[in-house]
């Protein structure tokens, strides 16, 4: 009876402040990052005349922020996020700013660019856990997957309009798209500014005296340490490893066969387009799915639909085909994301936010990254056929990995979620974080999940 009361008297996320000051917040920079990003390259290009260069200058950026990411997510976790969330969105403001004024100031020279690489990259990887763990704080656990499934919807909006305004910007000056990043960078400390929410990081009593006094290591291995020893996530990391590193793949490999075969870049483009567009559309509708269908039964579903939607992709790359698996992808994206990427949050205690989304994060795209240099050497090779047929394995395996667990094919709606058990064995997993050995024996269980 109490759930149902709750039910009826919850804040729709539409009417709740603080969660549409948080959006606001986070679409401003993401909005503003995606043009800057967009730009970067064709910059990078402007600036030296030479392709390498250009490519170099977004590798290092990338690479930073990974390194950044672990300490990163410590921060994250000792300060306030309202703290985080300001910090960053200043410090973005005043690196894309001075870069368009070095570009009107005619310095915006190659180790500026590199600069601006570095310094954006850093920042990305110290602060990117800030605004998820937020999230939870704003929102609850309980609507986290609703909200994760609507911020699935914006993303597609931002994938489908960023682009093409980061080329009309860039037509009218080439500073202009690091000047959208700083205003969107400026509007995200403004919002964060009317979030009244208390965004500090919950501390534990297990967690006070000793077990603070092991520093940034132990810390850092306490987000890695609860993700390895939660069974549930020990089986979700490499479902989506496999299930993320097969569409990376095919992503590539499907835009660099097309363009050898002298297919017109706009057709290509038109891949994104589907895909935003079907996130677009599935947003609205994965609110219910998560609603009413048990969260167990939802992932796996889509996991398996992945794979009839994107075997028949690997072994013939027609472009009519291809838009429609893409399309298909986008649709069911908003329902699996916000379902499976809620309850993860939602699992991880408070304080524990920022580390293990930083591991998670660190784990989930270290072999994605390796994808484009893997796939151009298979096409080079092997040639389009065989590498493509390469990445019919990874699709099955992570819908088995996902339907072969019980605890998972049985995990119910977001309001029956177990969170009352999670924490509470998480008392022991964070107390017993901080030691390296057990973190490393943990680690060996996790090859064979």
């Amino acid at each position: 009876m109490d759930t149902d009361i709750k039910a009826v008297t919850r804040t729709p996320l539409r009417a709740d402040r603080d969660y549409l000051a948080w959006l606001a917040a986070d679409t401003s920079w993401m909005f503003g990052s995606a043009i800057q990003t967009f730009a970067m390259a064709l910059i990078g290009y402007a600036v030296t005349g030479s392709f390498a260069q250009a490519g170099a200058i977004s590798t290092v950026s990338t690479v930073v922020s990974m390194v950044a990411m672990v300490p990163g997510g410590v921060l994250v976790d000792r300060w306030d996020r309202r703290r985080s969330l300001i910090v960053s969105g200043l410090i973005r403001l005043l690196v894309f700013a001075a870069a368009a004024a070095a570009w009107w100031a005619g310095v915006l020279t190659v180790p500026v660019l590199y600069l601006v690489g570095i310094a954006s990259g850093a920042v990305s990887g110290l602060f990117s856990g800030a605004p998820d763990a937020a999230l939870k704080s704003v929102v609850g656990s309980e609507d986290l997957p609703r909200a994760v499934a609507a911020n699935q919807g914006r993303d597609g909006a931002i994938r489908l309009a960023a682009p093409p305004l980061s080329g009309l910007l860039m037509a009218v000056s080439t500073a202009l798209p690091f000047l959208a990043a700083a205003i969107g960078s400026a509007l995200q400390v403004m919002c964060t500014r009317l979030i009244r929410t208390d965004l500090r990081p919950g501390r534990r009593p297990a967690e006070q005296g000793p077990a603070q006094a092991t520093g940034w290591r132990g810390e850092a291995l306490a987000g890695f340490s609860f993700v390895i020893r939660d069974p549930l996530l020990r089986r979700i990391v490499p479902a989506l490893v496999c299930l993320n590193t097969g569409i990376g793949a095919l992503y590539i490999g499907i835009t660099l066969t097309l363009q050898g075969r002298g297919v017109p870049t706009w057709r290509i483009g038109l891949i994104d387009s589907v895909m935003a567009a079907g996130m677009l559309i599935g947003t609205p509708f994965a609110q219910r799915f998560i609603r009413t269908i048990p969260t167990g039964r939802l992932v796996v579903s889509a996991f398996v639909a992945c794979t009839v939607i994107f075997v028949p992709v690997s072994l013939d790359q027609r472009i009519p085909l291809v838009l429609v698996s893409f399309g298909l992808l986008g649709l069911i994206a908003p329902a699996v994301n916000g379902a499976m990427g809620g309850y993860v949050q939602a699992v991880i205690p408070d304080d524990l936010q920022g580390r293990s989304m930083a591991a998670l994060a660190l784990v989930l795209q270290t072999l994605p990254a390796l994808v484009p240099a893997t796939v151009g050497f298979g096409l080079q090779h092997l040639g389009p056929g065989p590498t493509m047929a390469a990445t019919v394995v990874l699709f099955p395996v992570a819908a088995v990995l996902m339907a072969s667990h019980r605890a998972l094919r049985e995990l119910p709606t977001p309001d029956r979620w177990p969170l009352d058990t999670a924490a509470a064995d998480t008392v022991t997993v964070s107390t017993e974080a901080f030691d390296t050995e057990a973190v490393d024996t943990a680690a060996v269980d996790t090859v064979e999940p």
